[in-house]
């Protein structure tokens, strides 16, 4: 399934890869960086940002794009806050040249608009059940690039609060027990959350997955290459005619010519 997964995904590359956005993700981390500077001195900013399915239908299309930056509009603007919002778009533009590496440009494309996409349908389903939707869908989206950084490279470590050197897997396990504590608070929290991960869950860890394994693969055939080579060069007999050996042929007698040289017993001289 994760082959034929994996071959669906190199058809549309072939098709719409000249479509794909280079550092997609540093363009998300920026406009959300720069929403949260706008929201300090436009505090209504993010009533006008964030989602509602209601004004969508009666023209607000914006809303259906604008929707995934509300998280960080409307807190007021302090040092700190400062601090940690551009810390973050650092650590995004980190997380957006690893990933891009790791899949290439339109793989990575792929999974930030499945992901955008999903949190659309999970705010939609929140909303009509609930009739009200949910406030922090961008921190999803960016939960699941971080996931998907830290499952790849999951000892890059980064210096938390600029003093603590942190493997990236313990920040992203702790933030995925957060969001996990949260899912169990409400059928419709949950089905959110599965909605919002569902790019992690569904990509990158079956393509992981996939990779651990060829590696192992890989990893096994070249210890047998090297096993074979050395036996092949411990060999007794030779034969100085095809290069057999009792190794390789193993059903073969060998003689020894009156050159004083091995020879299997099919091209032994006469």
């Amino acid at each position: 399934m994760i082959k034929s997964f994996d071959k669906f995904l190199n058809t549309l590359e072939r098709r719409f890869g000249s479509l794909a956005t280079p550092g997609l993700i540093r363009y998300f981390a920026v406009s959300f960086f720069g929403v949260y500077l706008m929201s300090s001195v436009m505090p209504e900013l993010g009533a006008q940002l964030n989602f509602d399915w209601g004004k969508i239908m009666t023209g607000e299309v914006w809303r259906v794009f604008t929707f995934i930056f509300s998280a960080s509009a409307g807190g007021e603007l302090n040092p700190m806050g400062l601090l940690f919002a551009f810390f973050g778009m650092m650590l995004m533009f980190m997380f957006s040249d690893g990933l891009e590496q790791q899949w290439g440009v339109f793989r990575t494309n792929l999974y930030i608009l499945w992901g955008w996409l999903t949190a659309l349908l999970g705010s939609i389903a929140v909303q009509l059940l609930t009739g009200h939707a949910p406030p922090v869908p961008g921190i999803y989206l960016g939960a699941s690039i971080l996931f998907a950084f830290a499952t790849y490279n999951p000892r890059y470590s980064i210096m938390l609060f600029m003093v603590i050197p942190t493997p990236i897997w313990i920040i992203a396990a702790f933030s995925g027990v957060l969001m996990g504590l949260s899912a169990l608070s409400g059928v419709t929290q949950m089905i959110f959350t599965l909605f919002c991960l569902s790019n992690y869950l569904v990509v990158a860890i079956p393509m992981r997955y996939s990779k651990t394994r060829l590696q192992q693969g890989n990893i096994k055939r070249r210890k047998n290459f090297k096993a074979a080579s050395l036996s092949e060069s411990l060999a007794f007999n030779n034969c100085a005619e095809c290069g057999a050996t009792e190794i390789s042929h193993p059903d073969t007698d060998f003689r020894v010519g009156e050159d004083g040289k091995d020879y299997c017993q099919e091209h032994l001289p006469e």
